[in-house]
Parts: structure tokens; C-alpha cells; sequence
């Protein structure tokens, strides 16, 4: 394998918030709550959100479902689980959406989120995520407030999360919301999928590689260019033609148990948290 980093930025938010406006859900959207029954539903929207995403490189469970499954078992049986930050949105599928209120009709799966608290009261989220046909329609938005106001009932006085550096939208949500870069942090990868990627934060240079000796590094990679360059070009055009691009996922995965779930409502007149990316 050959050793790399990805740079991932730390957040933070304090809580109790200032009371903060809620984010409504468009027609048809339903958050839903944590049930035992729903800890495969959430690990197949996992996998759905993250399979083609750089962060399936960086935590290579995230690109397999089985991995997601494992995670998710993982999630739960940690100490400070928090069900009460742990929520699904789904949505009606339109063709659906004419039967009678006492029937559920069968859903789509649109994003995720998990919440853990340790005893100090910090919170954190372990993973948010919206399928791609999904983004941009403020989901993310709905699933860390409510996230949040889980924690905050919890007595949590700070959660926090990690979002990879190039991941711009989810870094400018958090932030948006209220969250902080309190911190820096590296997680080795295999590197070579990403090298031709000039917006990636994949970087060849190790962990603990001391800074005087970085002229040094330039230098003989410098040298090393022009007799490489050949190879370098083979290889990266094999790599190229193996990547995976984020596209819509062909189908949105449906749990079997959807008669069983309570549906919550987002209503406006009511906010999310009252005192406290995508």
C-alpha cells in the first residue's frame, strides 16, 4: 500500500444554544425515530450515502454494506448510544402517497445520523448522511438539529464531529449551524486513488515526518519526476479508469417493517432546540 493522509477537520458546538429557527422538511419527508428494528435500515442508508464518497477510502467499511452493518452493530453497542440523537428521514414514494392516513405507504430511505455521549457529557455525532439523489434540499440541516436537541435533552454541554477538509458544503453546514474547527487530525490511507485528484486532501508525505526535512523530500521527489514521469502517467491513467463517480444510487434502500415505524412530523411553530455539512 502506499501510506498517505487525509486531512480531517474537528468540530465543535456548545451547547445550550440560543434558541434557533427550525428547519422545516419539504412535503412528503418524515423523520424517524430510533427503533431496534431499524439498525439495518440505517446501515444500508449509510452505505448508500457514503459507497462513493472519498470518506469509503478513508474508513474502508463505509464503501462495503456488510462494513456498514458491522459499524452500525458497533454504534449501538457502544455505553453512551443516545437513541434520542439517532434518527432516519424517509419519504413517501410519490405514487404511494394517495393511501389512506391509516395505512404507511412504502418508503424511500433519504439520509441518517447516530449519537453517542460519554460520561464528561460531550457528545458525538458518528455519522450523518444523505443519499446523493437527496442533497441539497436541506436534510442535513434537519437531522443535526435534531441530533442536537437529542443531546441537548441528554445534558450533553458540547458535541462534536469530523468532516474530511475537502468536503466543502458539509464543513460550510456545520458552520453555518454553529459549529467550530476546534482541531486538525490525519487518518492514514492507501493514497494512490486519489494522487491525480488536484482538489484532494490525500497527501503522500507521512505522519510525524519532521518539517526540516521537507526541502529535503521536495528535492528528491524533484529529481525523481522526470524518470518517473512515464510510469507515474500509466498508472494514474489505470487508476482513473477504475474510479467510481458519486452518482445517484440506482435503488434507495426500503425496510420490510415500514407498517411498524412511528412517524414524527417536523412542524415550523416549534422549535428544534429551544436553549441550546450538504
Amino acid at each position: 500500500m502506499d501510506s498517505g493522509y487525509c486531512k480531517r477537520f474537528r468540530m465543535d458546538i456548545d451547547l445550550p444554544r440560543s434558541r434557533v429557527p427550525l428547519a422545516s422538511l419539504p412535503f412528503g419527508y418524515q423523520l424517524v425515530p430510533w427503533n431496534e428494528a431499524l439498525l439495518d435500515v440505517h446501515a444500508r442508508t449509510k452505505y448508500q450515502a457514503f459507497r462513493q464518497e472519498i470518506d469509503a477510502q478513508v474508513f474502508p467499511c463505509l464503501g462495503e454494506l456488510s462494513g456498514c452493518r458491522r459499524l452500525m452493530q458497533e454504534i449501538r453497542r457502544k455505553p453512551g448510544f443516545l437513541p434520542d440523537a439517532t434518527w432516519l428521514i424517509a419519504r413517501q414514494i410519490d405514487r404511494f402517497r394517495g393511501l389512506e392516513e391509516t395505512r404507511f405507504a412504502p418508503l424511500e430511505w433519504c439520509g441518517t445520523i447516530q449519537g453517542v455521549l460519554d460520561r464528561s457529557g460531550i457528545g458525538s455525532i458518528q455519522n450523518i448522511g444523505i443519499v446523493p439523489s437527496q442533497r441539497g434540499g436541506g436534510l442535513g440541516s434537519v437531522l443535526i438539529e435534531q441530533s442536537l436537541s437529542g443531546f441537548e435533552a441528554a445534558g450533553a454541554h458540547q458535541v462534536t464531529l469530523e468532516v474530511t477538509a475537502e468536503n466543502i458544503a458539509a464543513i460550510r453546514l456545520y458552520q453555518r449551524l454553529g459549529f467550530r474547527r476546534s482541531k486538525t487530525v490525519y487518518k492514514p490511507v492507501d493514497s494512490t486513488l486519489f494522487r491525480d485528484r488536484a482538489d484532494s486532501s490525500i497527501d503522500s508525505l507521512p505522519l510525524g515526518f519532521p518539517a526540516s526535512h521537507l526541502n529535503q523530500e521536495n528535492t528528491q521527489l524533484d529529481s525523481l519526476k522526470n524518470s518517473k514521469e512515464n510510469v507515474i502517467a500509466t498508472m494514474v491513467s489505470s487508476v482513473v479508469g477504475e474510479l467510481a463517480v458519486a452518482e445517484t444510487p440506482q435503488d434507495v434502500a426500503e425496510s420490510s417493517n415500514d407498517e411498524d415505524l412511528h412517524m414524527v412530523p417536523v412542524r415550523a411553530s416549534k422549535p428544534l432546540i429551544t436553549s441550546s455539512p450538504v
